[in-house]
C-alpha cells in the first residue's frame, strides 16, 4: 500500500473549502486503488489538503496523472503550491 500526504494553501474560504471537499468527496469513490481519502485541515497554519492510500504504486500514479487530480489546483483556489509527501506503508 502506498501513502501520500498533501497540503496546501489556498485563496477560498474555510466554508467555500468545505463545500468543495464535500462536492468533489463522492468523486474519489470511483477512483480505481484509492483505498481511503480523507480530507485535512491544519488550523495552526491554515493549510487544507489530503490524506490518501492507494494499493498499489500504479493506483496512486495514476491518480496523479488523471484529471481529477490535475483539476485540485482550480477547484480550491491553491496559492503557493502543494507539499506532497509519498510513502509505502509497511504494516
Amino acid at each position: 500500500m502506498e501513502v501520500v500526504f498533501a497540503t496546501f494553501g489556498s485563496g477560498l474560504s474555510h466554508d467555500e473549502i468545505e463545500r468543495t471537499m464535500r462536492r468533489r468527496a463522492e468523486t474519489f469513490r470511483e477512483v480505481e486503488g484509492l483505498v481511503q481519502k480523507y480530507f485535512v485541515h491544519d488550523e495552526d497554519n491554515d493549510q487544507y489538503g489530503a490524506f490518501f492510500i492507494f494499493d498499489s504504486p500504479d493506483s496512486r500514479d495514476a491518480y496523479f496523472e488523471s484529471d481529477l487530480s490535475a483539476g485540485v489546483g482550480e477547484a480550491y483556489t491553491i496559492e503557493g503550491g502543494a507539499d506532497v509527501t509519498t510513502a509505502h506503508l509497511m504494516y
